[in-house]
């Protein structure tokens, strides 16, 4: 008996201690539904160690008018009888009782005495489960009720207790690890108050999170360079230009390669602060006071900003310019000297996004390039490539008017402008007048392909619509293919039995399928083949790649969630994911080991959602998603559907957790640690519907549609058709080609001829031994 007393007491004594900061006049957060989170302040407290339960009742600050310390006292005050059964058992109110809880501008108090205490211990198992703890809203304040024992257990970082709000003078902090409470609601007040501010950023120990403020803001001038480049006065403020100046000393100064990493949702700005750390690299450290000029690798780096943005950009739902490609440059400088220059660059692109080329949704654009060749072309050059009457505009073709009306323009962009500064960024690249003119064929033998629609039946087969033969012959003239060729394997397939070879009709479904595959498949390549050129002009043979270093440069695709999610955002979501892992590894894991072995006092574990769980899920071998969808796509009778059933037949199990465990999931950054697979599922099955599956990444819940999943993953032309353009009188789409058919062939899943999926599994793109990190919110 002494024993299960000491047990008692101490369990008592812990629950107490992560109590002590609750007191009176204490302010928390709330979860709301709409505002996110609201804060409140606590107004009375009671703890009954006899019953091992304590009560906690806050009032919203945002509806009372009252100061603290009235408060206070009417806390103190005895509240009337019926208006306190509301708020202990949900009894309905009288309307004396709830005239007098909006006459004092605050809910009606909770119980205090011993015996309602007790109560709440009885009926915990009635209510919860066995679960004593709980939080009751009623009106403007928040009742809660805690059990010592489950306090004790769950510990501070628990679900039980509201996450407590900073004081004041933490306002606006320019770094969020100074904090001293770092949770989701302290995170986001604090960014929110520094960009009513027009402070865009804000540090997290290495990260920088910026705030994309959809305006021009004067924060990059020269000026600016210069007070982080040589510490002026204000150079401790949070800027893009700060991280870029840390990874160019870190790698001066501790001779070890950088790598800046860009990323975040969809529409945050990654591109623009990609394009002003590249910027900051190229103007501002040269090697004495009077060279004030960029060379002219300098020069070129900053030229590929417009050359990348035109052909792998596009208008989306969320940004008019997202990347549809992940970029990964390292700029190289020279190591002998302490001020070192800019000696060359090398740029490696992954993930692109090729469906574009053939479809895209409501109100989005294809790529750039399509619009600006249609508003920017010269007559000579529209006469020659057919851009001429009906096809003289977006609106002329299929390839680029699917988002519908008025979405082939983009508010205060002029395509034919940029179409003059895209043709000269090609020619300061080293691509010369007569490839890009062969570039702008290309692109139009795309488009004008797009345009040749097909009739036919199941039974007969598919053939060219007669109301499409012109747009046929101007395709197949401009991609330099024979006519009689082309119709052929555009309607009709080869089957390659043991011992002989059988042509069989393809409907028109599968005509188009063919067709669209064509101009992806040589988009792809174009879009491979640009590299080549930039490449060799931003790393001359002269620079001998052992004497330098670099500072990478990674800017890739932001978490994406749309209405409909199909293979591509299963990609750059699985992308995300890898790069959260090596946030949590640099912000989480690290600096926190180096904190428990330097033994440091006054500090507390900070727990974080441990994604490596959702990695598995998708890239695991053998039965990982990947994998599975890897051995449907080998299969001969192989579907979108018998993929979609046979991930619900290895993950089904997980399914009754799912649901469970997404009401577990952490509310914020403090209250989750490590989770398995077992407490959580990362993966179920939707309630009404047998084609998609939902995968709850690190960001949000992501229902993906399993149509096409397997078309996209081969994502391949026929042999045919390779065989025919390998043979284009076209030279230069004939060599892209021949180059295609060269290359070895991945297994691996892809969205791009940039690079694999495979690659992410690897780790992605390399890096340096060294690294700083940027975050885009």
């Amino acid at each position: 008996m002494p024993l299960a007393t000491s047990v008692e007491s101490d369990i008592i004594a812990r629950a107490l201690k992560i109590l002590e900061p609750y007191t009176k006049g204490a302010r928390a957060w709330f979860e709301d539904s709409d505002e996110a989170w609201v804060k409140g302040t606590l107004v009375q407290r009671t703890d009954d160690r006899e019953a091992g339960v304590g009560r906690l009742v806050f009032v919203r600050d945002d509806t009372v008018a009252s100061p603290t310390s009235q408060l206070i006292a009417q806390a103190a005050s005895p509240p009337a009888p019926r208006a306190q059964l509301v708020a202990v058992v949900g009894a309905a109110p009288s309307e004396d009782s709830v005239n007098i809880a909006m006459r004092r501008k605050m809910s009606v108090r909770a119980a205090t005495t011993s015996d309602e205490l007790k109560r709440i211990v009885a009926r915990g198992s009635r209510l919860t489960g066995g679960r004593i703890s709980s939080m009751q809203r009623v009106d403007d304040s928040y009742v809660i009720d805690i059990a010592f024992s489950e306090l004790a257990e769950a510990g501070a970082d628990g679900d039980l207790l509201p996450p407590l709000c900073n004081p004041p003078i933490l306002d606006c902090t320019p770094d969020l690890t100074t904090l001293s409470y770092l949770h989701e609601p302290a995170v986001l007040y604090n960014l929110k108050r520094r960009y009513e501010q027009r402070m865009i950023y804000t540090y997290s120990g290495v990260v920088l999170v910026a705030m994309n403020p959809f305006d021009p803001v004067p924060l990059y001038s020269p000026e600016y360079m210069g007070r982080y480049a040589r510490k002026e006065a204000g150079h401790e403020e949070p800027h893009l230009f700060a991280i870029a100046e840390n990874a160019y000393k870190g790698m001066v100064t501790d001779q070890r390669n950088q790598t800046i990493i860009v990323y975040g949702e969809s529409g945050s700005g990654k591109t623009t602060s990609a394009k002003y750390i590249m910027r900051y690299f190229a103007q501002a450290h040269h090697a004495d006071a009077n060279d004030k000029q960029m060379s002219t690798v300098e020069s070129q780096i900053l030229a590929t900003n417009p050359v990348f943005e035109s052909f792998g950009n596009a208008k989306t739902t969320r940004n008019d310019n997202s990347s549809r490609f992940g970029k990964f440059l390292d700029i190289k400088f020279e190591q002998h000297r302490m001020h070192q220059k800019i000696v060359g660059g090398r740029i490696r692109t992954f993930l692109l996004e090729r469906s574009r080329v053939a479809y895209q949704p409501p109100t989005e654009r294809n790529y750039h390039i399509f619009y600006q060749l249609l508003a920017g072309a010269s007559d000579d050059l529209r006469a020659e490539l057919r851009l001429v009457g009906e096809h003289a505009s977006w609106q002329g073709f299929h390839y680029t008017r699917q988002g519908g009306e008025g979405s082939g323009t983009i508010a205060g962009v002029d395509d034919g402008e940029d179409f003059g500064v895209t043709d000269a960024s090609l020619g300061m690249v080293g691509i010369g007048q007569e490839q890009r003119a062969a570039i702008w064929r290309t692109l139009a033998g795309i488009l004008h392909l797009g345009n040749v629609t097909f009739s036919g039946t199941e039974t007969m087969g598919s053939y060219v619509d007669s109301s499409a033969e012109a747009e046929f012959g101007v395709a197949a003239g401009l991609l330099g293919v024979e006519e009689h060729r082309l119709r052929q394997w555009l309607t009709k397939r080869q089957i390659v039995t043991r011992h002989d070879h059988i042509l069989a009709k393809v409907n028109k479904a599968q005509a188009l399928v063919i067709r669209d595959s064509i101009g992806k498949f040589i988009y792809s390549r174009l879009f491979d083949w640009i590299l080549g050129p930039i490449n060799a002009s931003l790393l001359p043979t002269s620079v001998d790649e052992q004497a330098t270093r670099f500072v990478g440069v990674l800017d890739i695709y932001g978490f994406e969630h749309f209405e409909v999610n199909s293979f591509e955002q299963f990609c750059i979501n699985y992308a995300n994911e890898k790069l959260q892992q090596n946030f949590n590894h640099h912000v989480f894991k690290l600096e926190q080991e180096e904190y428990r072995r330097e033994k440091l006092e006054n500090w507390t574990f900070i727990g974080f959602q441990d994604n490596q769980a959702c990695i598995d899920l998708i890239e695991g071998k053998p039965l990982g998603i990947l994998s599975l969808l890897d051995e449907e796509s080998r299969l001969e009778q192989g579907s979108d559907r018998t993929f979609t059933e046979k991930l619900y037949r290895q993950f089904g199990d997980a399914a009754g957790a799912a649901a469970a465990g997404s009401s577990k999931r952490a509310n914020h950054l403090g209250t989750s640690g490590s989770t398995s697979t077992a407490e959580v599922s990362y993966f179920r099955k939707p309630r009404f519907s047998n084609t998609a599956f939902t995968i709850r990444h690190y960001a949000h819940d992501v229902t993906y549609e399993g149509d096409g999943f397997l078309e996209k993953n081969k994502d391949t032309v026929p042999d045919e058709i390779l065989e025919l353009l390998c043979s284009s009188s076209f030279k230069f789409l004939g060599d892209l080609a021949v180059a295609a058919a060269a290359s070895t062939v991945s297994a691996s899943p892809r969205v791009g001829g940039g690079g694999s999926v495979a690659s992410l599994r690897n780790g992605g793109s390399g890096g340096g031994s060294g690294g700083v990190g940027v975050g885009v919110g």
